[in-house]
């Protein structure tokens, strides 16, 4: 297993695959987002995606193959994202309780943005956290 940096837009479908959200009519990464994928026989079994903004580090996306979850894969990513940005790390998530088991903890800051709370599903079907690790 290996990890290697990868191009942003092709992580679009594996995290969609994967059962993250995205936005079809919003390009979400920018220039400012590097992503890595872990590769096993050069097919990948998961992928992370960090950015800095405004001068915090972020994990803005994280996936693992449905095949291959559950074996350890999740933290790898995790310290990888945490190995290449500076603390503190946060993610804005709906599947906090992973987070939380990986070392990260709640955070009081208001870091969801207003795209977000503008969706029909906040705070209805969809309840994001902030956590961060330090």
């Amino acid at each position: 297993m290996k990890f290697d940096k990868y191009d942003n837009d092709s992580l679009i479908n594996f995290y969609i695959e994967n059962g993250l959200e995205f936005d079809e009519r919003k390009k979400y990464f920018g220039n400012n987002i590097r992503s890595f994928a872990l590769l096993e026989n050069e097919n990948i079994i998961g992928a992370v995606s960090i950015s800095i903004y405004k001068g915090k580090s972020f994990i803005e996306a994280l996936a693992v193959d449905k095949k291959y979850r559950n074996r350890g894969y999740g933290k790898s990513l995790i310290e990888k994202a945490i190995g290449e940005l500076e603390k503190p790390v946060y993610i804005i998530s709906k599947v906090d309780e992973f987070y939380l088991k990986n070392g990260f903890v709640y955070s009081n800051e208001e870091l969801i943005d207003k795209e977000c709370k503008a969706c029909n599903e906040y705070n209805i079907t969809c309840f994001p956290k902030v956590v961060v690790y330090r």
